[in-house]
């Protein structure tokens, strides 16, 4: 669960300032949704459950992809970022 402070390959210092990745949050709020909703329609076409069921099936599908949405939030944020507001050659 831990990144590298630079990149292996480039050397690019991946946190431009303290707190950096908080907005990596908000990324993993939408990557949460777009994993939670398909999980609650899938079940509801399959076994109907109670609403304690459809939320014990989002709550497993969550907790097993949060490895995922944890990483890769904070990639596309960096993404976002970079094309939002490129570093200088300075910064590399």
């Amino acid at each position: 669960m831990r990144m590298y402070e630079d990149c292996p390959h480039c050397g690019i210092h991946f946190e431009r300032e303290d707190g950096y990745f908080m907005m990596a949050v908000f990324v993993g709020y939408v990557m949460s949704f777009f994993i939670a909703v398909p999980a609650v329609v899938i079940l509801y076409f399959t076994i109907r459950p109670s609403i304690w069921g459809y939320l014990i099936g989002a709550t497993a599908a969550l907790l097993l992809a949060s490895p995922l949405i944890f990483h890769y939030a904070r990639v596309i944020w960096m993404y976002i970022d970079q094309l939002l507001d490129p570093r200088r050659e300075d910064e590399l």
